[in-house]
This record gives C-alpha cells, structure tokens and sequence, in this order.
C-alpha cells in the first residue's frame, strides 16, 4: 500500500511506537549494520535514517534524560551520571499515556537506578528498568526486584528481549503501544554474550580509522586533549562491538516477530537510536565519550504504513531532543509544562521531515554541553545549521556551500572553531572543503573573528554562558 498521512487524526488509528535504545553506540559509517541481519533488514534496507544525528550531551544519563523529556541538559538537570537527579514526572511516557496509549519500559532506565526511591516511575503501565549492567544485576518489574546473576541466561540483553517481547504480548489490543526498550550493549566492558565469542560473522569487519584518529598534531587543541596518549594507532578493532551486538540484533528480530504476531507491525514506528556515541579515537579519544568529538549516535526509523519500504535519508542536523516532541507530534500531545517550570521542550518534531514535507528544519542552531566533572573540562558549544544567517559568512566563495560552523567554549578559557561542512568526517578527503573531521581549529584566528563572536552571543543567549 502506498504510505499514508500521519496522525492525530480520528479516522487513522494511532501507531504503535517502539523505540529501541542502545548504549554508547556511534553510527560509524554503517559497517556495523551490514554484519546484523535482522537491523540491516528492518533499519537500512526499508528505513530512514537521520545521517547527520546527535546527542545533546555525550554521556549516559543526560542523553537518557533528554530523550526522555526534550529537554536541554540544563533545564532537566541531570547532567551527572547520577540518575536520582532526574525528575520523571513529564516525559514522552506521561504524555503518551495520557493519550490512550499502553507504556512498556525494558532494560536500562537511568543510571545508580538502584538508589532510586521509586522503582516505578510514573507514565509507564509496565515497567523493567535497571541502572545497566551485562550480569550481576537487579531487574526491578513493576517495582519488584529480582537479581540475576552471572549464568548465560542472566545476560541482560537476552533478559530484556524476552521481557520486551512478553510485555508486547500482553498488551490490551484495543490500544496503542509505546514501548521504549533499552539493552545495555554496547556499553564498557562489552560482554558478548557466550553464544557469540568468536562468532565469525563478524570477521573481517575493517578497522575504524577515519581522518582525526589518533591525531598525532593537536598543538591547535585544548590542553586535555593533548594529555591523552596514542593508543591502537593502527585503528579501531570494531570485531568485539560487533559480536556483542549480536544479541541486540537477534532481540531486534524477535520485537519485529512478537509485533507481527499481534497484527501491529505494519502500523509500528520503530526506531533504533543510541542515548549517546562514542568517539572511537577522535581526537585521541579511544573508550570515552563527554568531548564535543563523540556527539554522533544513530538514528534510524522504520514506518511502513507512512513511510513505505523505500529507504530513504535525511541530512538536516537533528539531536536527541527532538524525539519526545516528535513522538508527541504523532500522538496528538505536547511535551510540557516541565515540574522545573519550563512552559515546553527545547527539541523539535521531526515528523515533517520524516516525511518529507519538509527539508529543512527553521532553527538556526543546536546547543552541545558537558557539566559533569570527569577527564573533560565543562564546556558549552554551538553548531549552526544552514538556516543560520553565518551560513555563508567566510565561504561565501564557495559555490552552492553552507558552512556549518561549530564553537566550543570550556571553563579553562580554552576555545574551538571549525567549520563542519563537507559531508561525514569516514567520508570526507583532505581536498575537499570543510573540516567535518576537526582537524583544524580555527579560534583565535583574524580571519574568523567576526563568526567567533557571533557564535559566542549565540552561545550566551541561548545557554547560561557565563
């Protein structure tokens, strides 16, 4: 059938929403995705995916709780990886709930979840959430704690996929679905589940190295950078992320069945995203996330009743933040008041860009921040998008280019400039224009003065820029 408009509307049901969550996750360039059947299936081959997609602050918790509310990092507050700072009464799952819709959340909530007074947060109908962990964890089902140990069938992932798909069984079939599903993979140490050590589907993936790994010069960087030391300069080993993802692969497959076995596949928003990316040797940063270098996630959505089987993709810069409005958006709901006293989100819908009645989103800027004190100093940054009016500003030579520039402001007094126009950094050349991959920073530079400070303003009206 050909795709059909999206809701609210009376006479088109309301879609069942599953949007799975993976942990410390980046896109790469895809390479992850062509060894995992059941995500290349439903994902690449039938989907649309968001190339250009980030989280708002690159950290577990933060990332979490904005895709939970759309929330900047300083308006929910939890900006530690403490999770007891976040507040749950409004979120995508209040408001989806309150709109007639059955709320389902399995695997890793928030994380030191296990110090939270209430196992039960509000706007979920079933809850199994945990703080994450691969063994030696407990699992709290609507409130109730049931510890797992270290045998083969306490690996979370295999835990979280059979709750996903029994909690998807028993949900009322006169209702609309949300489940938010959340395995830990593949978050440090990166447990692979026993059945797949030494899987060979994933040999011979090549190893990550793009432009900026491992740096060797960052004279150009703040000093925390320069601190870091060269590791595995050859590159990025992907064969044990990959193994591990396996099994997500494997629980993605048996959501897609359970789905089809109810008759709601068809009418199922899926999505696949990560609460944040990882930098993979960006800038030296190896196992880490928090600098403004490992921002990217994934963001793939599967919606065959509006958006048919064609794969498609979308270029326009969005982040995490934007999920919950645009979940809200199909609903019929609206994200806000927020108990901080925020009136709305920050974030966005995406749905007219999913499909395709728009091309560009109107905002001229999105914010990345990191307070959290770690290995990386504080810092606040701002990305323009081509609405900016300094799309052109200094490539106004450039025929048919818009500039994306990019401003890093620390609390150290450090700065960073670059412009990230040219494409993806895996798949950008030296000839090219831009510097998708950073590697030059151009703070402090005559030339770009007069778009530092702008960018600087912008920073200062839109964030608590000092």
């Amino acid at each position: 059938d050909p795709p059909k408009p999206p809701g609210p509307d009376p006479s088109t049901p309301l879609p069942d929403i599953v949007t799975v969550v993976l942990d410390d996750i980046p896109p790469l360039d895809g390479r992850l995705w062509k060894r995992l059947p059941n995500i290349r299936q439903n994902f690449v081959r039938q989907g649309l995916r968001f190339t250009d997609a980030h989280v708002e602050t690159p950290t577990c918790t933060p990332g979490r709780a904005g895709l939970l509310t759309g929330q900047h990092t300083h308006h929910h507050g939890a900006f530690a990886t403490n999770g007891t700072r976040f507040d749950p009464r409004e979120t995508v799952a209040t408001e989806l709930q309150a709109e007639g819709y059955h709320t389902v959340m399995v695997g890793k909530y928030l994380n030191i979840f296990d110090s939270f007074p209430d196992k039960w947060p509000p706007g979920w109908d079933e809850f199994h959430g945990y703080g994450g962990g691969y063994y030696d964890y407990t699992m709290y089902s609507n409130g109730i704690g049931r510890r797992h140990g270290t045998a083969p069938r306490d690996y979370s992932t295999d835990v979280i996929a059979r709750l996903a798909r029994e909690a998807i069984g028993r949900a009322p079939s006169d209702q609309p679905l949300f489940a938010w599903i959340a395995p830990y993979a593949m978050h440090k140490p990166w447990n692979v589940a026993p059945r797949h050590r030494g899987s060979k589907k994933c040999n011979g993936i090549r190893k990550w190295r793009p432009h900026g790994y491992m740096e060797v010069n960052v004279s150009d960087k703040p000093a925390y950078v320069g601190a870091r030391r060269i590791v595995q300069p050859k590159g990025y080993d992907l064969g044990r992320i990959c193994r591990g993802m396996l099994s997500v692969d494997q629980m993605v497959g048996g959501i897609v069945t359970q789905l089809k076995r109810e008759g709601r596949l068809n009418n199922t928003l899926l999505i696949l995203t990560s609460d944040n990316g990882m930098a993979y040797g960006s800038q030296r940063f190896l196992h880490d996330k928090k600098a403004p270098y490992g921002t990217k996630v994934p963001l793939m959505v599967r919606w065959p009743r509006v958006l048919g089987t064609v794969p498609k993709t979308v270029t326009e810069r969005v982040q995490n933040i934007d999920l919950a409005p645009t979940l809200c958006d199909i609903a019929g709901c609206t994200m806000g008041p927020f108990p901080n006293g925020s009136p709305r989100a920050d974030g966005v819908s995406l749905l007219k860009l999913m499909t395709g009645q728009r091309k560009r989103l109107k905002r001229r800027s999105v914010i990345t921040s990191y307070q959290d004190v770690a290995r990386v100093p504080r810092y606040w940054s701002v990305t323009t998008t081509g609405a900016s009016p300094l799309a052109r500003e200094v490539c106004a030579k450039r025929r048919g280019q818009r500039c994306r520039w990019m401003y890093v402001a620390y609390e150290t007094g450090e700065t960073e400039l670059y412009d990230l126009s040219g494409g993806a950094c895996y798949d950008w050349q030296r000839s090219r224009k831009g510097d998708p991959c950073m590697l030059k920073n151009k703070s402090g530079k005559p030339r770009y003065a007069a778009i530092e400070a702008a960018l600087r303003q912008e920073l200062r009206r839109r964030t608590p820029l000092p």
